[in-house]
């Protein structure tokens, strides 16, 4: 017999975080399928635009969605980052494009509940649109300009000393090697070289002192944490550390910031969310928000965040 799906999720194999989700949904006897971006052509799919039906096969099991189904967890790139270090044959560059647009096609079960909706996705990934939106809805933010121009008077604006970041995220590959974009420190007399004009980054206002704060938002639930070191916070991003020597602790926002997260949620679309917070001289700045953050390295025991995504997924599901 077919198994009528409530909950899907859209993925891959490397999601270890989507893999705790799975576990609590199996817990609570929620009926769900992961489809990974990966195996898709492993499966047997037949989507019906029409009546908003698909039906998914793979060897003797067979999976219906339609009306039924109540909620998506979204986890599939809306953006193509990943630039291959080689070129692609014409079956992978078919294969790539027509996967990607058949997933944001299901878009199509638009009366389920999306965490989040490619669409709202795909606007609120948009880092200068995210930072007008902060600023529009009260956030403290640093100055930013985003430029190719090496005549731009950027210290007058900024500061001599600056913030240097990609205007996207940056996920290269060179051959067997792959590259990905941090923020730097730096001067801006060290940016002005002849290939600055090549493409547009942005400059931001350094915040140094900072304390870094990751806030997790899943419907109503919110979560606060650090990002440090056992002697405080990290200077320039944090990522560049070595995980062993980061500590996280859990922090309580003031009401007004908390309050503004929930706004920015709202005005952007999203029921999950990834912020980034920076801490200094007193006051909470705005960084940005990833609307598929990860979250499972914050999922310590007792944070429950993995099992609040669960529920928030389940919650019109009668089991």
């Amino acid at each position: 017999m077919p198994i009528e799906v409530d909950v899907l999720l859209l993925s891959s194999l490397a999601d270890l975080s989507t893999d705790r989700i799975c576990y609590h949904l199996s817990a609570m006897g929620v009926q769900f399928l992961r489809l990974n971006r990966e195996q898709l052509p492993d499966l047997r799919l037949q989507i019906d635009p029409l009546r908003a039906r698909l039906t998914c096969s793979y060897a003797d099991h067979v999976w219906n969605i339609a009306s039924n189904l109540k909620s998506v967890w979204w986890r599939q790139p809306t953006f193509l980052r990943n630039t291959p270090g080689r070129a692609l044959t014409v079956e992978e560059q078919l294969d790539r494009s027509q996967w990607s647009a058949a997933m944001r096609g299901l878009m199509l079960f638009d009366e389920a509940r999306w965490f989040n909706d490619p669409a709202a996705t795909y606007r609120a990934e948009s880092k200068p649109y995210q930072l007008r939106v902060a600023c529009k809805l009260g956030f403290d933010v640093p100055e930013t300009l985003v430029t190719n121009d090496k005549a731009a008077d950027v210290p007058c604006l900024l500061g001599q000393k600056l913030a240097i970041k990609s205007v996207d995220t940056v996920l290269l590959s060179e051959g067997s090697s792959q590259h990905f974009g941090y923020t730097i420190l730096t001067d801006w007399s060290d940016c002005v070289d002849v290939d600055f004009h090549t493409v547009p980054v942005t400059c931001q206002a350094l915040l140094s002192p900072k304390l870094d704060l990751r806030v997790t938002l899943i419907g109503e639930r919110l979560w606060c944490s650090t990002v440090e070191t056992d002697e405080g916070g990290v200077e320039g991003d944090w990522r560049l550390r070595p995980k062993t020597e980061l500590v996280y602790k859990e922090h309580q926002l003031p009401a007004e910031v908390e309050r503004r997260c929930r706004a920015m949620m709202s005005v952007l679309g999203l029921r999950y969310g990834a912020i980034d917070l920076a801490l200094s001289a007193g006051r909470y700045w705005f960084i940005e928000i990833n609307p598929t953050g990860e979250w499972g390295w914050l999922d310590r025991d007792g944070r429950g965040i993995s099992g609040a995504i669960a529920q928030e997924l389940a919650s019109e599901v009668r089991t």
